[in-house]
């Protein structure tokens, strides 16, 4: 009988291995399929666009916030910095 609870709890534990690790990769596949990736380029420039402070554009810009947009939209994302960083309409 001990050896059958131990089988069971080994069972058990791999069962318990094999959820998580499934579960990982669903998360991993819904971050993939998340419907923010398959925005255009195009339209994420323009909602930057409307997140820059209107006092921003025409100033010089060590006089802006780091901590503001253009400049806290490059840390997002490896794509919204590359977005940002190469939209000359946002600086």
């Amino acid at each position: 009988l001990d050896s059958k609870i131990v089988q069971a709890r080994e069972l058990l534990e791999n069962l318990v291995s094999a959820r998580q690790h499934a579960q990982s990769r669903l998360d991993d596949t819904k971050f993939l399929l998340h419907p923010m990736r398959s925005i255009p380029n195009e339209l994420l420039i323009e909602i930057f666009h409307h997140c820059i402070p209107k006092t921003y554009h025409g100033e010089d810009p060590d006089v802006v916030d780091p901590r503001g947009a253009p400049w806290l939209l490059t840390r997002v994302c490896h794509r919204w910095r590359e977005l940002v960083i190469h939209s000359p309409q946002l600086w």
